[in-house]
């Protein structure tokens, strides 16, 4: 369901709830919804290379590491409280994207669905980083906590490499990351640490823990 500001001939403004039906299935919510898992993950979505590694090299993004197969083959079967994430939860999702996409992009009933749009993180873009914000930080409630649960498991899957630990296809994010596991004991794990290049952006907080910015 989307709230829509309206300003009316007066100058009052209004806000309507408009509704739509979900996606019939999900091959038909597919490239919304890999244009949603890619604006929580950007890598290369529809031909174009949005992130780039400090080699020039195209960086790996959640299409890439394939975190729409692993949410498709484990919807509706992960444990409470991330159990809410269906198929028809996902088609719905999907369905209210691209009715954003079409309500406020040219043409009005007949624009670009979801997944079409650039990454555009900007209000002068509205792109799917914009929207991505807005869904997950602008109302208050338990539709919005399930969006911001949704975004946080795709990023889950792409930086523990499910789709990877499933099928035994290669690992993208991994190798990436580098993440090299435990340093130390847990008293002693900082960002520093965990990464191996200082970050001067760190902070020392007063109980001695090292903090991000």
């Amino acid at each position: 369901m989307q709230a829509v500001v309206v300003l009316g001939s007066t100058g009052a403004v209004t806000a309507t709830a408009v509704s739509c039906a979900p996606h019939p299935t999900m091959r038909s919510a597919e490239h919304t919804l890999r244009g949603l898992w890619d604006a929580a993950v950007p890598g290369t979505h529809n031909g174009v290379v949005q992130d780039l590694l400090a080699d020039g090299s195209p960086s790996p993004g959640a299409n890439q590491a394939g975190v729409y197969e692993w949410l498709s083959d484990f919807s509706g079967s992960l444990p409470p409280p991330a159990d809410f994430l269906t198929d028809g939860f996902m088609r719905a999702w999907a369905a209210d994207l691209d009715l954003w996409a079409d309500w406020f992009h040219l043409p009005v009933d007949g624009g670009p669905s979801f997944g079409d749009l650039p990454l555009g993180p900007t209000f002068d873009e509205r792109g799917r980083q914009y929207k991505l914000l807005l869904m997950t930080t602008l109302f208050e409630g338990i539709i919005d906590l399930k969006y911001f649960g949704g975004v946080m498991i795709a990023k889950m899957a792409f930086y523990g490499d499910f789709w990877a630990e499933r099928t035994g296809a290669d690992r993208v994010s991994g190798p990436l990351i580098g993440f090299p596991g435990p340093v130390d004991s847990v008293d002693e794990f900082t960002y520093n640490q965990a990464f191996g290049t200082p970050d001067p952006r760190m902070q020392t907080a007063p109980n001695g823990l090292v903090v991000t910015p």
